[in-house]
């Protein structure tokens, strides 16, 4: 199931770095995000396909530093219905949310543009 883009919903909030969050959004089912991002969780993935050690958050304010670098990573919303992640961004741009849980992005993080990631 594909959502409308990132592109257009940050666009709507005005943010910049769309990039940073990935080129769309993909349903994974159930049981695909409960071995890939327990419920209750952000997780962040150095590789498309949800591929690599991931950074896995699940307290508001807990906030990670991404020390990725590379164009291509991948994140799962997996929180409670509605919650969004936060991305601050390099530079002088705003931060960045994600859709409400639950959503993810396959592939094209840039996570050469995100510092930190704040799961709620």
């Amino acid at each position: 199931m594909v959502r409308r883009s990132l592109r257009t919903k940050l666009a709507a909030l005005g943010a910049t770095g769309v990039m940073a969050l990935g080129t769309g959004v993909l349903a994974a089912s159930p049981a695909e995000a409960a071995v890939a991002c327990p419920y209750e969780y952000f997780c962040a993935y150095p590789q498309p396909g949800y591929g690599g050690t991931p950074i896995m958050v699940r307290n508001c304010n807990d906030v990670r530093y991404v020390p990725w670098t590379g164009g291509n990573g991948s994140w799962i919303n997996n929180q409670t219905p509605g919650t969004r992640a936060r991305f601050v961004l390099t530079g002088e741009r705003p931060d960045a949310y994600t859709y409400g849980a639950y959503s993810a992005v396959a592939g094209g993080v840039d996570w050469n543009s995100v510092l930190y990631i704040d799961p709620c």
